[in-house]
C-alpha cells in the first residue's frame, strides 16, 4: 500500500484501531522466531475472557503455562482447563486480596507478566481500602503486584512486563484531583485516566528496575464481552469493523514472546513502538507524574509484606 495513504489511514484513528488496520499493520511483522517458552510460566490478571483469553490461549500453544487471576471462580476455572494454565481467584481492587495472592505465587520464574484487568462498572464503587474500583484495580493493584513480585526476585532480566492500555487513553491528561469521584463519576474519563496513569508508571518503573524490561500497548478496538457491557452504543456503531479478541492480543502475545526486547518503557501498537500523546494537551507536567509515582507507592506500601 502506498506509504502516504497508509499515513492517513492511521491518522484516521477509525481506520487504524479497526479490523483493516490490524490487517494492515500485520503486513509489515517481522516474522522472527519467538523465544522458547516450553514449561514457563506467564502471570496473566483478567486472563479468563476476552483478549487476555486469546493470550493465554496463544502463549500456551507456545509452551507456557498461563497463570490466569481473575475475580470469577466458575468462568475462571473453566478458562484455565482450556489453555491448560491454573486459575487464582484475586480481586484486583482489593490490596489485601492482591497482596496475598502475589505472595502465595508458587513459580519458578516468570516468563511474562501481562497486566491485562480492566473492569469498567456502570456506577462508582469504593473498594474495601476505600479507593475507586477503576483506579485501585488498574493502577494500584497492578502497582503493588509488580512491587511484591519484584521484591521477591521473580521479576528478572527475562521477564517481559505488559501494561496492557487501551487508545482511548489519547484523549485524557493524567489527572490527580478526585481520584474516588466523591463529586463526579463518568466512567470513560475515569477508564481513560487510568490507562494514562498506566504509561506514566510503565516508564518509572522502567527507569527504577533497569534489570526489568516493562512496556504498554494497547490492542485497538476489540469485539469482547466487556466492550459489549460497558459501551453498547460503541459496539452497536462500530461491530462489523471490530478487531477479533486474536487480534487484539496479538502484540500482548508478541511482547511476551519475543527474544529482541529494545528498550524498556516504550508504548506499542500492533508490534510498532508509538507516541504516547497525539496532542499537547494531554502531556503531564512532571510534577504530576512525580505526584503519580509518590501517591502510588504510599497506597501501596502497606500492603508490600504477606497479610
Amino acid at each position: 500500500m502506498n506509504s502516504t495513504l497508509d499515513r492517513w489511514l492511521d491518522r484516521s484513528v477509525v481506520f487504524s484501531f479497526d479490523r483493516t488496520g490490524f490487517q494492515r499493520h500485520a503486513r509489515r511483522f517481522d516474522p522472527q522466531a519467538p523465544r522458547d517458552l516450553a514449561g514457563q510460566d506467564v502471570l496473566i490478571t483478567g486472563g479468563t475472557a476476552g483478549i487476555g483469553l486469546a493470550a493465554a490461549q496463544s502463549l500456551s500453544e507456545q509452551g507456557a503455562r498461563p497463570l490466569l487471576w481473575a475475580r470469577d471462580e466458575v468462568r475462571g476455572s473453566t478458562a484455565a482447563e482450556q489453555v491448560k494454565g491454573q486459575f487464582t481467584s484475586v480481586d484486583l481492587g482489593d490490596l489485601r486480596s492482591v497482596s496475598a495472592a502475589a505472595h502465595g505465587l508458587r513459580t519458578h520464574g516468570l516468563a511474562a507478566v501481562v497486566l491485562n484487568a480492566g473492569a469498567m462498572p456502570l456506577k462508582r464503587r469504593l473498594t474495601p481500602q476505600d479507593h475507586e474500583l477503576i483506579w485501585a484495580s488498574q493502577v494500584l493493584g497492578h502497582t503493588l503486584l509488580l512491587r511484591i513480585l519484584f521484591d521477591r526476585g521473580l521479576l528478572t532480566d527475562t521477564t517481559r512486563v505488559i501494561w496492557v492500555s487501551s487508545g482511548g487513553m489519547y484523549t485524557q491528561r493524567l489527572d490527580l484531583t478526585d481520584l474516588r469521584c466523591d463529586k463526579r463519576y463518568q466512567r470513560h474519563t475515569v477508564y481513560a485516566n487510568a490507562k494514562r496513569a498506566q504509561l506514566v508508571l510503565n516508564a518509572s518503573l522502567a527507569a527504577r528496575w533497569p534489570g526489568v524490561h516493562t512496556s504498554a500497548m494497547h490492542p485497538g478496538w476489540v469485539d469482547t464481552e466487556a466492550v459489549k457491557h460497558s459501551m453498547p452504543w460503541f459496539r452497536a456503531v462500530t461491530a462489523p469493523i471490530l478487531r477479533s479478541p486474536d487480534q487484539g492480543a496479538d502484540t500482548m502475545v508478541w511482547l511476551a514472546s519475543q527474544a529482541r526486547t529494545g528498550p524498556s518503557g516504550r508504548y506499542w501498537f500492533d508490534r510498532e513502538p508509538v507516541p504516547e500523546h497525539l496532542s499537547s494537551r494531554t502531556k503531564s507536567s512532571p510534577g504530576d507524574e512525580e505526584a503519580l509515582i509518590d501517591q502510588v507507592f504510599a497506597h501501596t506500601e502497606p500492603f508490600l509484606e504477606a497479610q
